[in-house]
This record gives structure tokens, sequence and C-alpha cells, in this order.
């Protein structure tokens, strides 16, 4: 019966209550698996066809279980293509090292930093079969074409044959190093500048200093960091395939060889065909899974800080000559690539082929008429489609996976089960899916056509989207999305406060993705074809005879690389802050 007493409404039962207490359960709520459907949707695009990998791997062939594995390893020539992408996952790790030492040096000289960022960083936006094709006409051994050759002649009377055996790995890892190093070195050098100045002052009182302030302090503090650059670089090595083809000649090939290629020219329906990848899937995965652990934490740095703020912390800039004699140089090195490529592009086919980019003999739009004339504009009308699809998948199924990660409500076990596969999926080569996703698409009548490829790149992207984004997510103050964690409001209104709070690091994924799907060549390569029209395609194909289309490959090369470079450089300070904080201020 009800009883009212000071305003106090209250209500008793008529009789006694009476037998055992009966324990009960939570009710079970589903809505955090429906919202991972799309993600396991999309990743089933690279799981199904991996599973079939794998399990060609170990059921085809003769000699047993292990027996395409045995034979893998009996093949020197596999073996030898193993070795050499292992190497280039080495060199990926290396540009890493390298690139913090860089954005280390750069905090000594901050304003000649800021006017050098944008040379080191627009590389990050061209194709690496872009970047090749830059350098292998630097590095052209012939005096009249190849600057490098050119200028050596000049001064010592004779010159190395850059592109035979053994130097040719000079031109491949410039053409690599130029394409990552700056990429690298801006995050590191944001991240330094994020460290709040009350934490280095502290550190700087309590004397520490050198190796134990690096190890103690700032490498802790640059986790996050740390997982997107190496990530990031060991996939690109993994994927190197591109950069071979069109980087030395064909007759290097053999001596070049990384297993991307050695696995393309193998029989499709070889087992070994499957164990060479999964044997470079479990390499690569153990490296990532190292290498990305700070992607399963939230971000380290404070949110505070804006990617404005560079080179006005902790450290006092150096104003000195010597400094700016060394950069200025430096900036002008780092451009000429491009320079090479512009004005390559700008001579006609004939005088191209016959001389270098410094002749003014030739000079017109006859290359670059070519090469639109070959169908490049609707390649790149076609790449658009792709890539913008694949980066509104990204975006919008990576928010709901990253968000239901840091805050939907997942059972722990499962949320740490899911991170750690997606951290694996993140670096999962080309080779674990291209051949049975080829054949379905092909059975499915589906073949190369733009949709089929931009739901591939975008189950391609997906796993690094979720990781950097839940990172960020995890980070936003409990505080913001209290109403939802306690039931009073619904996950959706969560997610748009999350997302609100968080869209620099969804400005990066999307900026990320739409660059790295435009530059994309060894995927639609492999699963769409030579049929295929997206313009890396054609500008391997008419590097297919380098010597006398040097005009029209670096026209290509500039066509192409324009919508890229543009977006980078237009979003590059959102896109620094979206990898390093991942919060609005």
């Amino acid at each position: 019966m009800p009883l009212s007493a000071n305003g106090l409404r209250i209500e008793v039962v008529g009789r006694e209550i009476t037998g055992a207490p009966v324990p009960g359960r939570p009710r079970r709520s589903y809505g955090p698996y429906l919202r991972g459907l799309p993600a396991l949707a999309l990743t089933s695009v690279l799981l199904v066809p991996a599973a079939v990998t794998t399990w060609t791997a170990f059921h085809s062939g003769d000699g047993g279980l292990f027996g395409n594995f045995v034979a893998v390893f009996q093949d020197q020539d596999a073996l030898r293509a193993f070795g050499r992408s292992l190497i280039w996952v080495g060199v990926a790790l290396a540009l890493v090292a390298a690139g913090f030492v860089v954005a280390l040096a750069s905090r000594r000289v901050p304003r000649v930093w800021r006017w050098l960022s944008p040379l080191v960083i627009f590389p990050f936006g061209v194709a690496v079969i872009v970047s090749g094709a830059a350098f292998r006409l630097i590095f052209d051994p012939t005096p009249e074409r190849g600057t490098v050759t050119a200028a050596i002649e000049y001064v010592f009377g004779g010159n190395p044959q850059w592109l035979g055996p053994r130097l040719f790995w000079v031109v491949l890892i410039s053409a690599f190093a130029w394409t990552w190093l700056g990429y690298a070195a801006s995050l590191f050098r944001a991240g330094l500048d994020a460290i709040p100045d009350d934490l280095a002052r502290t550190v700087k009182v309590e004397g520490v200093r050198g190796w134990h302030r690096l190890r103690s302090v700032e490498l802790p503090l640059l986790r996050t960091i740390l997982g997107v650059v190496t990530l990031t670089l060991v996939v690109a090595a993994v994927r190197l395939f591109d950069l071979v083809l069109i980087g030395v000649p064909p007759s290097m090939h053999d001596d070049a060889e990384v297993l991307s290629l050695f696995w393309w020219r193998s029989p499709s329906d070889d087992g070994r065909r499957a164990a060479l990848a999964l044997l470079l899937f479990a390499t690569v995965a153990l490296v990532a899974v190292i290498g990305v652990r700070g992607l399963r934490r939230s971000w380290a740095l404070p949110d505070r800080i804006s990617a404005g703020d560079a080179g006005q912390r902790t450290v006092a800039p150096r104003r000195s000559a010597l400094a700016l004699a060394v950069a200025v140089p430096v900036g002008l090195l780092w451009a000429f690539p491009a320079l090479v490529l512009v004005v390559t592009a700008l001579h006609d086919p004939a005088s191209a082929g016959l001389y270098g980019w410094w002749r003014p003999s030739g000079i017109g739009l006859d290359s670059l008429r070519a090469v639109l004339r070959a169908g490049l504009g609707q390649a790149l009308l076609v790449t658009l489609f792709i890539a913008v699809l694949a980066t509104v998948l990204v975006v919008i199924v990576g928010a709901v996976t990253a968000h239901l990660l840091a805050w939907g409500g997942l059972p722990q076990w499962l949320g740490r089960a899911a991170l750690t596969g997606f951290a694996i999926l993140a670096v999962i080569p080309v080779q674990m899916y291209a051949d049975p996703l080829r054949s379905l698409l092909t059975g499915v009548r589906l073949g190369a056509s733009p949709l089929s490829l931009g739901i591939v790149h975008a189950a391609a992207g997906l796993p690094f989207a979720v990781l950097l984004l839940r990172a960020a997510f995890a980070a936003v103050p409990p505080s913001l999305i209290a109403e939802a964690v306690h039931g009073q409001a619904g996950q959706g209104w969560a997610m748009a406060q999350v997302s609100r709070q968080c869209w620099p690091a969804l400005v990066a994924v999307a900026v990320l993705e739409f660059v790295l799907v435009w530059n994309d060549f060894i995927v639609r390569f492999l699963i769409g074809g030579a049929g295929s029209t997206p313009q890396s395609l054609v500008l391997w194909g008419e590097a297919k005879q380098f010597a006398t289309s040097a005009g029209p490959v670096a026209a290509a090369a500039v066509l192409s690389s324009v919508v890229p470079v543009v977006l980078l450089l237009t979003t590059w300070s959102t896109v620094v802050r979206g990898l390093t904080v991942g919060s609005a201020p």
C-alpha cells in the first residue's frame, strides 16, 4: 500500500516476504555484437581467402602436411627472395630509427624545420612506383640521361653501373627512404613537441639526460606514435613490388627479386605459392605484433597540444649559420627527385629518351599529351572512385568498431582478442588472399570492377584504422560519455560525442587511406590483373621500355601525384594531430 510522508512516497508489501532469495542474471545485451558485424563482414574479405591459402599450403601437393614448406626451404631461389623481403623489413625498421633521429636533430633548428617540413612530407604523397621512376632517372647509367652518372663522370672521368649487380640496392633503398623518411620524422617530431613543459623541466632538474631520458621518458610517451610509424613502414616493406619492377632493369629482376615478385611468377596452382605467403605472413606478423603494442593503449600524449606548437617546447632553438647552411642543401636535395620528374615531363618523348632533364632542347607538353591519350585521364577517374569508396567504408566501419572496442561494452577478453586480430590483419600480405579472392571475383563475374577493388582496399585498410581510432577514442575522458556508460543515453549519442572529440584522428585515417589506396599498385595488380585501369598500371605499362619512355613515364608520374600530394599538404597539420594526439583541443 502506498504511504506518503514529508513528500516522500513509498510503497510497502501487503504480506511478509518468504522463501530464499533467488539469484538473478543481468540481461544479456547483443547490441555490441551487432555493432561489430560490419567489421566482421569486411574483414571476412581477407579472412576467408587467407584461410583458403592456409589450407592450400598444408593440404596440397606431395610430401604430406608440411611437404610444401619443405619444398620452399629446398628451393634456393625462394629462400633468396624470402631473405630479401626480410631485408626490406629491416630497412623499414632502420627508417623508423632514422626518422626518430632526424626528429631529435630537427628540434635544434625549429625555424629551419618549419621551412623544410613540406619538402620532407610531400614524397609520402607519391606512389612508390613514382619514387622508383624518379630515382631510376637520376641514376640512369647513361651519362647523357642520368644526373648522378653525368656528375661522377664529369668529376672522376668514370662511373659505376648503378643499375647493375649490388649497386641497384642504392637506387631502391634511396627511393624507399625518400618516400617514407619524412613521414616518420614528422610524426616523431610532433610527438616530441607535445611533451609537456612541466615534465621536461622536472626531468631536467632531476638530471635525467641522454639515453636514460630517451628510454625512460620520451619513448614511453611516444609508444603510440612508434606503433603507427612501425606498422605503416612494415606494411609498405612487405608489399614492396612495384619499386622493384620499375626501379631496376628487367635483366636485374632476378637479383632484386623479393617474395612478392617470386610469388607472382610462381604457378598459381602450386601449393608452394601458398606456403611462401604463409611464411612471410608469420614472420611479419611477429614483427608487427611486437611493434604495434602501443596501439593497444590509449594516447599517452596530452590532448592540449596542437600541431602548430612544433619547435616551441623544451629545447631552445639554435640560430646558427651552420644549421642554416646544412638545412638549405638538405631541403634542395630532398626536392630534387620531384624536380627531375617535373622537368623531364616537360620534354617531348624523343628528347627525354635521348638526353637528361637539364638539356633545354625539346621543351614542350608532348609527353603529357601522350599519356592523356593513352587513357591516363580515365584511369585517374577510376582511381578516384576506388579511393573514395574505400575511404568512406574505412572511416564509417572503423569508427563504429573503434568505439565498440573502447567504450562499447565488449567482454574484456574479447576486446583484447579483437585488438590482437586487427594488429595481425593490419600486416597481412596481399599474397595471403590474392589468389582465392581473384578466383572468387572472377567466378561471380565481378573481376577487377572498381566496386570490388574498393571493397578489397577497405578490407585491407580497416585493421590499421581500427587500431588507430581505438587508441584515440580510449583517451576520451570518461565523463564525456558517462551518460551512455551508465545507460542514461544511447551508444549512438556516445559515439557522436567521441567522434566530435576525436575528429583529427578521423581525418588522419581518411587522408591516409585515400592516399595509400590512390597510390596502390600491388593489390590491384595481383587481384585485378594487368587489365585493371588505375593510373599506376598505366605508369608501369609505359615503363616497360624505360629508356625510350622517360618522358611519358615522368608525365604519368607527375599527373598521378597531383591529387594525393595536394591533399596531403593541405591537411597535414590535422593528420599529424590525429596521428600523434588523436583528439581536438
